[in-house]
């Protein structure tokens, strides 16, 4: 990787405006290009362009790249894209092929308006009965989308506690909602 490079991305780790903004000049036509291509409308393509800064300037104290930062931006606008592409589906990623016939039961009518408002605050109710220390960690893995190894050198603890705290959320939210923990998380999360 390039000296200069290096540089920047360190600059943009310790919160440097102007590095990001240099960022910013140099790569967001190349990106745009690339979201313009793949998606039906250049607002979509604008706002995944968006995100993909977003998301660095985010997490811009964990922010790392391997090679290069063109090929990291590049990926990066490619998981956007396809994350475009699943919501648009709505349905989550996450379900198994075997499970999908009963997650379709729950998707969205045409015209309907329902914004699920008391799931939400189903969801909302579990998080808040959570210790607190899981309900960080449940927060910062699905909100902030932070790695395990991200979550664990910020609150100064394993890995392994952060993978643990995760899975805990989880089996809580699935004895507590059975079969639609998956359905209801993916509402409240696109939702927030």
């Amino acid at each position: 990787m390039k000296k200069e490079d290096l540089e920047m991305i360190q600059a943009i780790n310790d919160a440097d405006p102007i590095a990001f903004k240099k960022l910013f000049d140099t790569y967001w036509k190349k990106v745009y290009r690339i979201a313009l291509q793949k998606l039906p409308r250049e607002e979509d393509a604008s706002d995944i362009t968006q995100d993909v800064f977003y998301i660095i300037w985010k997490n811009r104290g964990y922010w790392h790249v391997k090679n290069n930062i063109e090929g990291y931006l590049v990926s990066m606008v490619r998981h956007k894209i396809y994350d475009f592409y699943a919501k648009r589906d709505r349905l989550p990623i996450f379900v198994p092929l075997d499970k999908q016939e009963e997650y379709w039961d729950h998707s969205f009518q045409e015209g309907e308006q329902d914004d699920f408002t008391a799931e939400n605050q189903l969801v909302k109710k579990e998080l808040e009965a959570m210790p607190d220390k899981m309900r960080e960690v449940f927060m910062l893995s699905r909100f902030e989308n932070l790695s395990a190894q991200q979550i664990a050198d910020k609150l100064g603890i394993s890995v392994q506690t952060v993978r643990n705290q995760i899975s805990s959320a989880l089996k809580r939210f699935k004895a507590r909602f059975g079969d639609k923990a998956t359905w209801l998380l993916f509402l409240f999360f696109i939702k927030f």
